[in-house]
């Protein structure tokens, strides 16, 4: 990295992953509105990868990692937004292959349940809307339910 307009792009990635852990997508979006030329900013990424400081399937790790800590949430909703944040489908299937969707989904309901006023059945369509809110898949909101409803039966 001779020239100083890459040196300066360089040198701003190097401070914005010195923050937090970004994607590919998310330093070349910061780049550009900082008006580097796209030759400078995939200069800039090729010299990141080479380093180790830029890694998508990393992030992706991490950021599912994180996000579930914050709260429960479903694979689509996971997946969606890491699709946003430019991460590659088939990184974003890998990582989320192993994903336990209907745990989370019990202990968000568990959670919420509480709050929830009204009869059974409000009930029941309140915490089915929150859980797809959620980005949980249908089948495993429908099982979550049953066993919601059936514990708190007996």
């Amino acid at each position: 990295m001779h020239d100083n307009t890459e040196r300066k792009a360089f040198d701003l990635a190097v401070r914005y992953l010195g923050n937090r852990e970004h994607s590919q997508k998310e330093i070349i979006e910061k780049l550009s509105r900082k008006e580097f030329s796209e030759e400078v900013i995939n200069k800039t990424l090729d010299r990141l990868g080479e380093l180790g400081l830029i890694d998508d399937r990393s992030f992706a790790v991490n950021y599912v990692g994180s996000r579930l800590r914050k709260k429960s949430c479903g694979h689509y909703k996971l997946k969606h937004e890491l699709l946003q944040k430019g991460i590659p489908e088939d990184v974003v299937d890998e990582v989320l292959a192993d994903f336990d969707n209907s745990s989370l989904c019990l202990e968000a309901a568990l959670k919420k349940l509480p709050f929830i006023k009204g009869d059974k059945q409000q009930k029941h369509r309140k915490l089915y809307a929150f859980l797809t809110n959620r980005g949980f898949d249908s089948h495993t909101i429908r099982e979550t339910l049953e066993e919601v409803f059936r514990e708190s039966e007996s």
